[in-house]
């Protein structure tokens, strides 16, 4: 095998693993951005605690 055959192996793979890290991420995102349960908590900031 020459270079250009090393060079375009190389290119694949990382292309591969940038596509599959996407995807993986974006299956894995959807399954915990819909929260179960939860609270939500307000919290007044009055001009005493800010600065």
């Amino acid at each position: 095998m020459n270079r250009k055959m090393y060079r375009l192996c190389l290119v694949m793979v990382i292309m591969a693993a940038v596509v599959s890290g996407i995807l993986y991420y974006r299956v894995l995102k959807k399954k915990i951005d819909i929260p179960k349960e939860g609270v939500f908590v307000w919290e007044e900031l009055t001009g005493s605690g800010c600065v």
